[in-house]
């Protein structure tokens, strides 16, 4: 469920130990096809397997007290998530659905638990998953609570096209999504982006934007609140 201008270090050992679990996760995994729409679990299920998404893109959101979905994330090739809910044997704390056609890995807890007696290896990956996405959340937390929008949406932005960007730039995601991802209106969210347009920061078009000029929107994501 990660901010990256200031230091991506830790960010890069986060990729690196998703990569790790992947290879981990095959022998104990069974493949499972959503399509475009579908969701994969809802917010309140039980949490009984860990997954890796192959390819495809999903989104991870909950359900606000006025009923809308919040959109939190987007989850791209590579990532494995749901580690949390599964060590403690809770509920889902997010909905996760399909953007579009998505294959991805599953492996049960009763699985991955006779898997970790023989293969330590596979825990300690778990282990620094589960870290690495506490901190994460503690960062998210900070980030909401002192930055200002434009420094919390510059830090999506570029974090976003760390985890889905395209070659040229551009990232599937619409400005509503984009609210629900930095705890701000579509209109507030509206106003930054096209203000940022004409600076010549970014491009938008319907469900995308694109960033024109990378290294303006890690100069403003650096910049303190404003009070």
């Amino acid at each position: 469920m990660d901010e990256p201008p200031r230091d991506r270090g830790w960010l890069d050992v986060l990729d690196q130990v998703q990569a790790d679990l992947v290879d981990l996760l095959k022998p104990v995994a069974r493949t499972v096809s959503l399509r475009a729409g579908e969701s994969l679990f809802l917010q309140g299920d039980d949490a009984r397997e860990l997954y890796s998404l192959l390819s495809g893109r999903l989104e991870v959101c909950v359900l606000s007290e006025s009923g809308q979905n919040l959109a939190l994330n987007v989850l791209g090739p590579g990532q494995v998530f749901g580690e949390i809910a599964l060590f403690d044997r809770g509920r889902r704390t997010a909905t996760v659905a399909a953007l579009e056609a998505s294959r991805l890995l599953c492996a049960s807890a009763a699985a991955l638990d006779q898997e970790m007696r023989r293969n330590p290896d596979l825990a300690a990956a778990l282990l620094r998953l589960a870290v690495g996405r506490a901190r994460w959340i503690s960062e998210q937390m900070e980030n909401l609570a002192f930055a200002a929008l434009n420094v919390r949406l510059a830090r999506r932005l570029l974090y976003l096209q760390h985890r889905l960007g395209e070659a040229d730039g551009s990232i599937a995601v619409s400005q509503t999504a984009l609210g629900g991802h930095v705890s701000a209106t579509r209109e507030a969210v509206s106003k930054t982006m096209a203000h940022w347009k004409r600076e010549g920061i970014v491009e938008i078009g319907r469900g995308w934007v694109m960033i024109r000029d990378p290294d303006r929107l890690r100069i403003l994501s650096a910049l303190p609140p404003t009070i």
